[in-house]
């Protein structure tokens, strides 16, 4: 007698919600589909996941694109909609627990946001908005207030690293290592 999809799920998943890592009582657990059928996905296990039926209710007919900003927007700990699934999972993903908040300095945060950009090669930001975005969600990376990113800024400017033009950004930074 062949298995119903949502059990091989449940067993391939040791009896957890996908998304959540929480216990999933068979009466709670749904099939998603992570491509839906209406944007070509496949009905085979590959592109399944057993999850709670509030999560499938909530995904609906989202593209895969639309599900993982929904789920990499929880940051860390998914957070359940369906409240009833409250037992913690027997293994949880083991994520490294952050580092002691070491003060950096001034120099060193520059030079950090430097070798950022640095990396980013052609991806840079191009208008000073989305620059200092950049520089704010590079200094929360690294534990800092964003406060420091018009600081920051000014320093780039300042060192000749960036120019700006009608609010564009043109670029002049030093070689990578150097």
């Amino acid at each position: 007698m062949p298995t119903k999809p949502i059990e091989r799920l449940l067993f391939a998943q040791g009896g957890n919600c996908f998304f959540c890592r929480k216990q999933l009582p068979r009466a709670e657990a749904s099939v998603e589909h992570l491509v839906a059928l209406t944007h070509g996905g496949k009905d085979g296990d590959e592109n399944c996941v057993a999850c709670c039926k509030a999560l499938n209710t909530l995904f609906g007919r989202m593209s895969l694109k639309e599900k993982l900003t929904i789920v990499l927007n929880q940051k860390g700990e998914f957070k359940c909609p369906s409240g009833q699934s409250q037992q913690p999972a027997a293994a949880k993903p083991s994520v490294p627990a952050p580092s002691p908040k070491v003060p950096r300095t001034r120099a060193e945060k520059f030079a950090l946001v430097v070798a950022d950009l640095q990396k980013r090669g052609n991806a840079k930001p191009g208008t000073v908005d989305k620059l200092l975005n950049t520089i704010k969600s590079h200094l929360l990376q690294l534990g800092e207030p964003g406060e420091e990113a018009n600081g920051l800024l000014n320093e780039l400017t300042a060192k000749s690293y960036v120019s700006v033009t009608d609010e564009k950004v043109n670029y002049a930074l030093p070689p990578r290592g150097a």
